[in-house]
């Protein structure tokens, strides 16, 4: 800030009396001409691990109506910054950045109202949600979307409907979705099983280090799934998966390890 703007912002805010800078900016953030000033401070605050500092500008900000702070102190509340999370805080002001179309707070709105965190149990309202934030391309939102029907959580399972979301996650890459479709061609859940689509499906969840997806192909060729077995090759994917976080990837790991020292 060059010193002539501190100079006179100072006699707007504080008159003649003495006024420190953090005051400045706390009351530029509740004006239009501030926002992206703000913005910044609240990075600064946020990389510098001053929660304080960064609930207060963005609460400031929020409060003015900037949408984008509104998103963010929903999200900061949804986690332990602050120190316990704040679902009701953290519906609160993700409200209003979904009902002005933020794609990311209506995602996770939907997902409070799917679990029942600082608002009532609701799949009807979460779905509804999911869609609004899965229409504005929002991977994570189609996911979700596709597990509520792959499970019939608050609408008729439908797997078919599940896959088609699935495929939209997945066509954005979203690893997650591409390991769940694998499945769905592993299991034959509505469509025809299907191991060579299995596998490739797995392989480019597996290609992100996605830990599921290493372990899943481990389980093809385990037990032969479309390809002739291959412990060697099973070994090498549960290695993977288990570095990767899988807790089943670690336990077959253990169990291929045996059948390979019982030949």
């Amino acid at each position: 800030m060059k010193k002539s703007t501190f100079i006179l912002l100072c006699i707007t805010v504080c008159g003649l009396t003495a006024c420190s800078e953090q005051k400045i900016n706390e009351w530029a953030c509740g004006k239009e001409f501030g926002q992206t000033r703000c913005s910044n401070l609240a990075n600064k605050a946020y990389h510098a691990k001053e929660y304080d500092k960064l609930k207060k500008y963005l609460e400031i900000s929020a409060n003015y109506g900037n949408v984008e702070a509104q998103e963010r102190l929903g999200l900061l509340y949804d986690t332990d910054l602050l120190g316990e999370k704040d679902y009701k805080q953290s519906v609160y002001w993700l409200q209003k950045a979904a009902e002005q179309g933020r794609k990311h707070a209506q995602f996770s709105l939907g997902d409070k109202y799917q679990n029942g965190l600082g608002v009532e149990q609701n799949y009807t309202k979460a779905l509804e949600l999911y869609k609004k934030s899965a229409e504005q391309g929002y991977a994570d939102a189609q996911l979700y979307i596709g597990v509520m029907y792959d499970k019939g959580l608050g609408v008729e399972q439908d797997y078919k409907q599940a896959l088609a979301w699935y495929q939209k996650a997945a066509e954005q890459d979203n690893a997650n979705a591409q390991a769940l479709i694998g499945a769905f061609y592993n299991n034959g859940l509505g469509v025809e099983q299907n191991y060579t689509l299995a596998l490739q499906w797995y392989e480019k969840a597996a290609n992100q280090g996605f830990a599921p997806a290493l372990t899943s192909i481990g389980h093809m060729y385990e037990n032969g799934q479309g390809m002739e077995i291959d412990l060697t090759k099973a070994k090498e994917y549960y290695e993977k998966g288990c570095k990767a976080g899988s807790q089943s990837g670690c336990k077959k790991l253990e169990l291929v390890k045996k059948k390979i020292s019982n030949q």
